[in-house]
């Protein structure tokens, strides 16, 4: 679940921690300090589920609420329980880790009441809504789809659920997005088949991602100055010192890639770290970081001092 992109921004923050005095210079403190910040961004994918079944029982307060009343309608009597009984939001109550957290009240949603019904009464006046609710069919994609616009019209890019996470984690300011975007795609992938069994994924699809997290990282801290001469040396009218100091701390990340991982293609590396840079640094700095990499590529290449076997070649 946790992507070599979400990895590199984690360890990219991380490092940036150690350069400024941080771990005691310890390598071995540095990667617990990645280690949880991984950690803490698959505890948020899990909450991100958590969410959905909390608004779930709030529709499912609301039914017994209206059941309740002095004089309840027809309606109130006989209600549609069409998104409470969603396969998909059942599939995600049963599922082992979700259940621990709700159970054991790792999960907070409880005490964000106001946001959780201010989610499900924008859902319930909603057009796409009403339209699930009246189609007296139901299918396993019905249920994703309905879960997915939620997601998107009101999860994403909310300012009031940015707020909340802060508040709850100092590891959350960025992982949001990432968080929601695997919510959709591991929606999208369940069906008739799969949802009686469903599971969430393991925070590292293969063991691999944590070795390339763990080395990455302690790689990066232990050549950091190896990596300073190689950005010295392809400087045109430029001083070390003047570079600045994120788009220095993004360089050794990709250094460290191009140099120490022999399978990865230089290429994707570069783009990788251009793109880190785009969101993380100034304006320009894309375009300086690719040309620094690109003149360090062509020279390692031409010295024939680039370790490169297998996808790596490409």
């Amino acid at each position: 679940m946790i992507s070599r992109r979400l990895v590199r921004i984690k360890a990219v923050q991380t490092y940036y921690a150690f350069v400024q005095g941080n771990y005691d210079g310890s390598l071995e403190k540095v990667w617990e300090a990645l280690e949880m910040s991984i950690e803490k961004s698959y505890e948020l994918f899990v909450e991100t589920f958590c969410l959905i079944v909390a608004i779930a029982d709030h529709a499912e307060y609301k039914i017994e609420f209206n059941r309740n009343k002095l004089l309840p309608t027809e309606e109130d009597l006989n209600p549609n329980r069409k998104f409470v009984d969603n396969k998909i939001i059942q599939a995600f109550r049963n599922e082992p880790t979700i259940k621990k957290y709700m159970e054991k009240e790792t999960s907070n949603w409880s005490e964000h009441y106001e946001f959780v019904r201010g989610i499900f009464n924008k859902m319930y006046n909603s057009e796409f809504y009403n339209k699930y609710m009246q189609d007296e069919s139901q299918s396993i994609k019905q249920d994703a789809d309905i879960i997915c616009k939620i997601v998107n019209k009101y999860l994403v890019d909310n300012p009031d659920l940015d707020v909340i996470l802060e508040g709850e984690s100092i590891y959350w300011n960025d992982d949001i997005e990432f968080s929601l975007s695997n919510l959709i795609q591991t929606i999208k992938k369940l069906n008739d088949e799969n949802i009686e069994n469903f599971r969430l994924p393991a925070m590292f699809r293969i063991e691999e991602d944590r070795e390339f997290a763990k080395k990455l990282i302690k790689d990066t801290c232990l050549y950091r100055q190896k990596f300073d001469e190689l950005i010295e040396k392809n400087l045109q009218k430029w001083e070390l010192q003047r570079i600045a100091f994120m788009d220095r701390i993004i360089l050794h990340l990709a250094l460290c890639e191009m140099t120490q991982f022999p399978e990865l293609p230089v290429r994707v590396t570069i783009n990788e770290y251009i793109d880190i840079a785009k969101g993380y640094s100034t304006e320009k700095s894309g375009t300086f970081i690719n040309g620094i990499l690109d003149k360090i590529y062509n020279q390692c290449k031409n010295d024939n001092t680039l370790n490169k076997i297998g996808m790596g070649l490409l």
